[in-house]
This record gives structure tokens, C-alpha cells and sequence, in this order.
């Protein structure tokens, strides 16, 4: 099976980390803000630094590209467009779905034979058919199902 690159693991992880200072970034402007209101001197002297909740932002949606061509590599995030370096980039991927692929394969190839074990254990059925209205009824019926007629 193929592994991930220490490369693209360290992108990943710095990719998580942009989002948790991005995230950290944009709660501040709100931790200051209600600093700022138990201080009235404060609030009308000072603004709040927005331009920490933007740039927390902008470190979010950064952080969401840099995590997904961590996930995924260069060629299989769309970054560069390679179709066979796409292809290696998400091998360890598809080769862990194809391993779930192949356990629902076989788990499939056990309800056929469980299936065909049943049929071939079924039964002969002979049905009787009724004087009166030629409704074919099971053997062991006492009345006809079709018209109500004792056997």
C-alpha cells in the first residue's frame, strides 16, 4: 500500500494550523469587544482591531486550501493539472477505498452463497385444485381460497 509523503503530511499540518490561528484571530475581535464593554472609558477612547477578524479570515480559507493539497497532493487538490500526477497523488486513497471495495465484495459473494443454499433447500409445493371454481390452493388447505368451498 502506498504512504503518504512526510511532505504532504507536514502541509496538512500546517495547513490545520492556519485554521486554528485563523479561527483564534477572528474570536479575539470578539473577546476585545467585550473587554470593552464592562470599560466604558475604553469603548469610545479605542476601537477593536477588526482587521484581526480579517485577517483571521483570510488565514481560514488559506489554511482550507494549504489542508486539501496536503490531503490530496498538488495534482489530485487541482492545483496543477497532471492527470497521471493525480493519479499517484491519490493512490494511498483509492487503494484504502478499493480495500473497502473488496470487503463489500466478499461480503456480497457470502449473501449469494446463503441465498442459493435457501433455494436450494426449498421445497416442492403441490397445489390442489378446487371442484368448484378451479382455484389452485396448497395441499394442506382445508377451504378453497377462492371460493370458501371445503376441499
Amino acid at each position: 500500500m502506498s504512504k503518504i509523503s512526510n511532505k504532504r503530511k507536514t502541509t496538512y499540518y500546517v495547513g490545520l494550523g492556519m485554521i486554528i490561528l485563523g479561527i483564534i484571530l477572528f474570536l479575539s475581535v470578539f473577546v476585545m469587544f467585550a473587554k470593552m464593554m464592562g470599560e466604558p472609558d475604553l469603548m469610545f477612547s479605542k476601537q477593536p482591531p477588526f482587521i484581526n477578524a480579517v485577517i483571521g479570515i483570510i488565514l481560514m480559507i488559506a489554511g482550507g486550501y494549504v489542508t486539501n493539497i496536503g490531503a490530496k497532493g498538488a495534482a489530485g487538490s487541482g492545483l496543477i493539472l497532471d492527470p497521471d500526477q493525480a493519479r499517484e497523488d491519490l493512490r494511498p486513497f483509492n487503494e484504502a477505498k478499493g480495500g473497502m471495495i473488496s470487503d463489500v465484495i466478499n461480503n456480497i459473494d457470502f449473501v449469494d452463497k446463503i441465498t442459493s443454499s435457501i433455494d436450494n433447500q426449498q421445497k416442492e409445493v403441490i397445489k390442489i385444485k378446487c371442484r368448484n371454481c378451479s382455484t389452485l390452493n396448497d395441499e394442506d388447505a382445508s377451504f378453497c381460497k377462492g371460493c370458501g368451498q371445503r376441499l
